[in-house]
């Protein structure tokens, strides 16, 4: 259906299309929208696009709201609409608002004033709802109707009318008031694009001081004044009045008697041959068995009340949040003049018992002036039924440096000592013996010098000086008890899992020793027979297989310090080794089978992590292949297959000495500092400094190590004065946030993707600065031949020159007199 057109007048310049006649385009607000009852999308749809106003609402509306009404314009067009055409509730005529949706005429709604235009709006969207597909039809196409190009209207070029504008425009213009100065700079070619250097100099060497300086000065003239207004308040507090009633329920008084049914034994036994409850039996066997099992892995005394809803961390006292010192260990023969080398607590065991290593404390001098002296290292086993004196004293023949609980066997104990020795002692024996002792004086007081609860335990088995470590024992690891070794170094798995009596240990002369407790036993119980037999005896144990840390090629050893194995479970599975070196870097290698696909048996990369010793690295125990190392004032979060730190720690007020993973929450982790005091990290909560700094001694932490006991979880700190403390983790540090695995599990990986995207950039501006470079090359080599082609042609020009000052002269000469022509040459 058409619309009849009209001239567009002067005003629609905004319109797109030619306004038809009848029709007065409009700017509506969203208030004069709401009192219409003509909002766009809600009232007005792209399906009926109009609503009727009465004449009356219109005209009561401009009345009210004069000439800020949108609809002031309109005035003489809604007082000329006929009367008894569309009449609305209030007995007038309706004229028609139409929402421009496209705003076709300029503006988002057009009033309609003539009948004749309503008619044929209404028609036309009457049609457009009564033809086929209807408004679903009109929705489903309006993709397509919008993708069709629309019919290109061109600008109509207009005169410019002066606003006033240009006066203002003259007011702010700058008009020259003298001449203009004219400043010649000179300069030699040759001096152009030469580099420059710059330097520092005091405001006072300033030779233009009294020009350049600038200082303060006090304003006679100046004054502040505060204006005073006189205010009053009245505050007056608001009243309620209100009631309430609370339910009630009537008392009553209620009793129960329980009396259990009892059967004499021959009931008992008629019940129990009855074939119905030999059915029974039948019948609930297999869900019993299901109960057992479920028992096996579900803690059925758990409180599930605790386990509602995760506690928010800004909730409750800041005790709840702070470590508290539970017990200390020291002892005044022991523990005095030394520090705490090693800490770790002994497994499955029925009372808690912490071990630590006492070594002596002395710089690398005096360690150097009694390295050839004999003298003994205790290793103390501390029991929380008696704080006074230790469980137990093991001797060895050095200050053990690091020593390991057999996971699988908690008292088989093995350490390394100063000289490079492997040490292994066995408290069972040394409890038996003891007990035995006892048994035959019939004295409690044992002779030596611990006290009456105190065992002393001597080195079960001690390996020989030239098969062990060039230098000090920094690191020991058990290895699975199905883990398996061959004499050539090829891992395997056993087909029957054993005891575990396989571990490793690293020290500072690049070297990896793999021990076997059994060949330590076997050296020493069997027989002596023939040469080789007594040639093994005096060799005395040894490892059973060394590999150096060397890469692949080159026989340069890498001195590591620390170490984490990975020793998969299938046959098939590589195994690989990160240790942290004495220079600070994180070594990786692979322990590969001769033979494997893979990579060579060896270094496979070197990573540098920190400028000075790795103190500590820790394996993390929920995300696979993520590590932790420490070092000078930072620590740093790995991830095997990135070549970059996936986090670094900002640096921290002391050195670093040591760190350990929480073992119940994959996101904290715990660092020790030289001042004395202890950071926790909660990466679920921040990441930009400590969630908490407590300060545990007055000397430097030297180690760390958490235990869980039941719902306890424990953090042994030793420090520098031979001192052990014993810390109790408060709930919200220890207890497990809801889906905290997978948030730190996504932001390890996200780390990951920021290393990776950052190492394609540093690529990306390598690669852009070496063109730079040669860019640069070759513009100064160009600016170069420049400098030495201009130097020539102003030779040649000088010389030229000479050449004419010269002729002329001796022309001048000539013609005065003063030298005689030269002359002629005969024809």
């Amino acid at each position: 259906v058409g619309l009849a057109v009209a001239t567009m007048p002067a005003e629609w310049e905004g319109a797109k299309v030619p306004v038809p006649d009848g029709a007065y385009p409009l700017f509506l607000t969203a208030t004069t929208q709401t009192n219409f009852k003509c909002r766009e999308r809600e009232e007005c749809t792209s399906v009926q696009p109009y609503v009727f106003v009465s004449k009356k609402f219109f005209l009561d509306d401009i009345q009210f709201r004069g000439v800020i009404s949108d609809f002031h314009p309109t005035k003489k067009f809604i007082e000329k609409y006929p009367d008894d055409t569309d009449v609305q509730e209030d007995g007038t005529s309706g004229l028609l608002i139409v929402w421009d949706e496209q705003e076709d005429y300029g503006q988002n709604f057009y009033l309609v004033h003539k009948v004749e235009l309503k008619d044929q709006i209404i028609e036309k969207y009457t049609a457009k709802a009564e033809a086929p597909g209807g408004a679903e039809g009109r929705d489903g196409g309006k993709d397509s109707d919008e993708a069709d190009a629309e019919e290109y209207v061109a600008p109509i070029s207009k005169p410019w009318v002066s606003q006033g504008s240009e006066a203002e425009i003259a007011e702010e213009a700058v008009l020259p008031t003298r001449d203009r100065f004219v400043v010649r700079v000179w300069r030699a070619r040759r001096e152009f694009g030469r580099r420059h250097t710059f330097s520092n100099r005091d405001s006072h060497e300033d030779p233009c001081l009294g020009d350049n300086d600038c200082r303060p000065f006090k304003d006679a003239h100046f004054g502040l004044e505060r204006r005073e207004l006189t205010v009053g308040v009245q505050a007056i507090p608001v009243a309620v009045v209100g009631a309430t009633q609370t339910a009630w329920n009537r008392p009553m008084n209620k009793g129960l008697q329980y009396a259990p049914l009892t059967k004499d034994a021959a009931a008992c036994e008629a019940v129990e041959q009855s074939p119905e409850f030999t059915a029974f039996l039948k019948s609930v066997r297999g869900l019993y068995e299901v109960a057992l099992q479920q028992n096996e892995t579900v803690d059925i005394v758990e409180d599930d009340f605790a386990a509602l809803a995760e506690e928010e961390a800004g909730l409750g006292n800041k005790s709840d949040s702070d470590l508290r010192e539970l017990q200390s260990f020291s002892h005044l023969n022991y523990c005095a003049g030394r520090i705490i080398a090693a800490i770790d607590w002994q497994p499955v065991a029925r009372a808690l018992v912490v071990a630590v290593s006492c070594a002596q404390r002395l710089n690398f001098e005096e360690r150097v002036l009694v390295s050839g002296k004999v003298h003994t290292g205790y290793v103390l086993l501390w029991s929380f039924a008696d704080p006074i004196t230790p469980q137990f004293v093991l001797h060895a023949p050095g200050d053990v440096f690091a020593f390991k609980f057999c996971p699988s066997n908690p008292d088989i104990v093995v350490g390394g000592v100063t000289s490079g020795q492997v040490v292994v002692w066995d408290l069972a024996k040394a409890r038996t013996a003891a007990i035995e002792l006892r048994a035959i004086t019939g004295d409690e007081v044992t002779p030596e010098e611990g006290g009456s609860s105190s065992i002393m335990v001597k080195p079960m088995y001690v390996s020989a000086v030239d098969a062990s470590h060039r230098a000090t024992v920094t690191d020991v690891a058990w290895l699975p008890h199905t883990a398996d070794l061959s004499d050539r170094g090829r891992f395997g798995l056993k087909a029957e899992p054993g005891k575990q009596e396989l571990f490793a240990t690293m020290a500072g002369d690049g070297q990896l020793l793999f021990w076997d407790v059994a060949r330590a036993r076997e050296l020493t119980q069997a027989p002596v027979e023939g040469e080789e037999g007594q040639k093994k005896k005096k060799e005395g144990w040894g490892p059973t297989y060394r590999m150096p840390l060397t890469i692949p090629g080159d026989a340069k050893e890498q001195r590591g310090v620390l170490m984490a194995l990975d020793l998969l479970d299938s046959a098939e599975a590589q195994s690989s080794l990160l240790c942290g070196s004495e220079e600070g870097d994180l070594v990786m290698a692979s322990l590969a089978n001769p033979g494997s696909e893979g990579p060579p048996r060896g270094v496979t990369s070197v990573l540098p992590s920190h400028c000075s010793p790795c103190t500590a690295l820790r394996k993390s125990p929920f995300v696979k292949g993520v590590h932790m190392t420490v070092g000078d004032w930072t620590f740093n979060i790995w991830k095997e297959g990135v070549t970059a730190a996936l986090f670094s720690s900002p640096f921290a007020s002391a050195l670093l000495t040591c760190g350990c993973w929480s073992p119940t929450r994959p996101g904290v982790l715990v660092v020790g500092k030289m001042d004395g005091g202890i950071d926790v990290w909660d990466l679920m909560d921040r990441s930009h400094e400590p969630s908490t700094s407590v300060t545990v001694a007055s000397a430097a932490i030297t180690s760390l190590e958490f235990h869980v006991s039941g719902s306890k979880q424990l953090l042994a700190i030793g420090d520098d004065l031979g001192t052990v403390h014993v810390m109790d983790v408060p709930r919200n540090l220890r207890r497990l946030a809801s889906h905290e695995k997978t948030f730190v599990a996504n932001f390890f990986a996200c780390e990951a993707k920021r290393v990776a995207y950052s190492q394609a950039r540093a690529e990306l501006r390598k690669e852009a600065a070496g063109a730079d470079e040669t860019r640069r090359a070759v513009a100064d080599t160009t600016r170069m031949q420049d400098e030495e082609d201009e130097e020539e042609r102003e030779a040649a020009e000088k010389a030229s020159l000479e050449i004419e000052f010269q002729a002329l002269e001796n022309k001048f000469l000539q013609q005065m007199g003063l030298r005689s022509p030269p002359p002629e040459e005969p024809a």
